[in-house]
C-alpha cells in the first residue's frame, strides 16, 4: 500500500487544471496578486533590501527576478528575498489550520516558475495540490509545533513548496517525492523571536528560508539526489519529529475538498489571532465616534488559541515588530488609529495606546471556542465613563472564506501597498494579468511589470 509520501504525490501528479473548481482556481489567482503586492509592500522596508542586497551578492545568477527591484539571480535567492519581503508586512495569506503558507510557496513557485516557463494553468494546479498537502499536514501539527516552540511556516512550508515548485520544474515523480522528502529534513524553526526585545529578524526570515529550501530541495532531487521514502510517515519521519501521531487517512478526500478555498486574506497588519478584535473595533467605530479617553474598560471574548501562547495577549510586548502578535496591542491601536495597517503600529507605545491596552480584560468565549476553528471572531465590549457601552460580536474575521474580502477590495489593499511605487494603472495591469492567469505562458513580463528601482526605503 502507498505510504503517504507516495499518496500525496501521485495525487499532485494526476491533478489536472481542468479538474479544479472555479472557485479554487480564482483563490490561486487572487494569492498569486496579493503576494505580489505584500512582497513589495515589504520590498520599501529595510530588511527587504537586504534580502535583496544578500541574494544578489550571494546567489547571483540570471534564473529568476526579485519584486519590486527588477534584477535577477539565482532560483535560491529570489525564492529567499521574496519570501522574506512577503512577510514583513504580516499581510499575507493565513489558514485556520496551517498558518501562513502563500509567503513561502508563491516565492518559490514564481522563481521556479519564470525559470522554467511554466504555464499559466500548471502553476495554478501545482498550488492548488500544494495547498492540499500544507492544510492537511499542517492540521496534524499545528498543536504540537506550537508547544515545543516551533514556528509552523518553517515546519510546513519547505515540504509543501518543494512539492509545487517541483511540480513548476516538471519533475517526474520519482523525482518530487524525492524533492518533498528532501525539503523535510530541511524543515523546522522557532518562534523564540516573539520573546527577543533587541535585534532578530527570523519572523520573517523563516518565510525566506523554506521558499529558499524549498526550491534548494527540488534541485537536489533533479540532480538525483534522494530522500527518505518515509519522509512523512516512517519510524523517525516528520509526523514522528513534529506531531503527536496522525491520520493514517488524512489525504483520503484528496480531489474533493479543495484546501486552498478556505485559505483567508489578511485586511490588517500584525498576526492574524488579532483581527477579529480589529473588526470589532471598526464595527464599532462605523456606527459613531468614540472618545478613547472615555473608555473605562474593554471586555474582549475570543478563542482560546487567540489567548495562548501568552505573547498573544501580552499588553507590555518587547519591541515594535512583535507588538502587533498581542490581541491587546492591535485592539488599542485599532481605537486610537481607526485601523490596524502596519504603518499604525508604529503608534504601538504612544501613551494612549499604552493606557488602553491595560485596560483590557480578555477571556475565552465557550461558544466561539467551541466552535473554533470554524468560528474565530469574538465579543467586543467597551465601557464609558458615562455608562454606556458599545459592543459588536463577530462570528468570523473579516478576510475568511465566510466573510471573503471582495476583488475590489483585495485591488485596494493591492495599491495602498504599493502607491509608492507605482500609479493605479499598475495595480489594474496586474489585477487583469492575474484574473487571466491561465493564459500565461511567461512569468518575466508580470514580474517586470511590477520592477520599480530606485525606491525610498521606510525606515519602521
Amino acid at each position: 500500500q502507498p505510504n503517504l509520501l507516495d499518496q500525496i504525490v501521485d495525487y499532485a501528479m494526476n491533478l489536472r487544471y481542468e479538474d479544479i473548481p472555479p472557485e479554487a482556481a480564482q483563490i490561486a489567482k487572487w494569492l498569486i496578486f496579493d503576494t505580489i503586492g505584500t512582497g513589495l509592500g515589504g520590498f520599501q522596508r529595510p530588511l527587504g533590501q537586504k534580502a535583496i542586497r544578500y541574494s544578489l551578492m550571494q546567489m547571483p545568477g540570471d534564473e529568476a527576478t526579485l519584486l519590486g527591484d527588477g534584477r535577477r539571480c539565482s532560483m535560491e535567492g529570489a525564492a529567499f528575498a521574496n519570501g522574506v519581503m512577503v512577510k514583513i508586512l504580516g499581510m499575507d495569506d493565513s489558514h485556520r489550520s496551517a498558518g501562513h503558507i502563500a509567503s513561502q510557496m508563491i516565492p518559490a513557485v514564481l522563481a521556479v516558475g519564470e525559470a522554467y516557463q511554466t504555464s499559466g494553468p500548471a502553476i495554478i494546479t501545482a498550488l492548488v495540490a500544494a495547498y492540499d498537502f500544507a492544510v492537511r499536514i499542517g492540521y496534524q501539527v499545528r498543536h504540537s509545533t506550537r508547544e515545543r516552540g516551533f514556528d509552523l511556516k518553517g515546519v510546513v512550508g519547505p515540504m509543501s513548496s518543494a512539492l509545487a515548485a517541483g511540480l513548476c520544474a516538471g519533475l517526474s515523480a520519482d523525482k518530487l517525492r524525492n524533492a518533498v522528502a528532501l525539503a523535510m529534513d530541511m524543515s523546522g524553526s522557532t518562534e523564540q523571536y516573539v520573546y527577543e526585545g533587541g535585534p532578530c529578524e527570523t519572523k520573517d526570515l523563516i518565510a525566506g528560508f523554506a521558499a529558499r529550501n524549498a526550491v534548494f530541495a527540488v534541485k537536489l532531487a533533479d540532480a538525483d539526489f534522494y530522500g527518505p521514502h518515509g519522509a512523512l510517515d516512517g519510524a523517525y519521519g516528520f509526523f514522528r519529529a513534529f506531531g503527536d501521531g496522525f491520520d493514517p487517512n488524512m489525504f483520503a478526500d484528496l480531489g474533493q475538498d479543495f484546501a486552498i478555498t478556505t485559505t483567508a486574506f489578511k485586511p490588517h497588519g500584525g498576526c492574524r489571532h488579532t483581527h477579529q478584535a480589529i473588526d470589532a473595533v471598526q464595527q464599532i467605530l462605523s456606527e459613531g465616534e468614540l472618545d478613547t479617553s472615555a473608555i473605562t474598560s474593554i471586555d474582549l471574548a475570543t478563542y482560546t488559541s487567540a489567548t495562548q501562547p501568552s505573547f498573544r495577549v501580552d499588553p507590555n510586548p518587547p519591541s515594535q515588530s512583535v507588538a502587533g502578535l498581542s490581541i491587546r496591542v492591535a485592539t488599542a491601536v485599532a481605537l486610537t488609529q481607526g485601523s490596524a495597517w502596519p504603518e499604525d503600529y508604529t503608534h504601538w507605545d504612544d501613551p494612549e495606546v499604552q493606557r488602553l491596552r491595560h485596560l483590557i480584560n480578555v477571556s475565552v468565549d465557550p461558544e466561539l471556542d467551541r466552535g473554533h476553528p470554524d468560528l474565530n471572531g469574538c465579543r467586543l465590549n467597551i465601557m464609558l465613563e458615562t455608562g454606556e457601552t458599545r459592543s459588536a460580536y463577530l462570528p468570523h474575521m473579516k478576510g475568511e472564506p465566510e466573510f471573503r474580502m471582495t476583488a475590489d477590495e483585495l485591488r485596494e489593499k493591492f495599491y495602498a501597498l504599493t502607491r509608492n511605487l507605482f500609479s493605479i494603472k499598475i495595480t489594474k495591469v496586474l489585477a487583469q494579468q492575474c484574473d487571466q492567469f491561465e493564459a500565461v505562458t511567461d512569468l518575466s513580463p508580470i514580474l517586470r511589470v511590477v520592477s520599480a528601482q530606485p525606491v525610498e526605503v521606510s525606515a519602521d
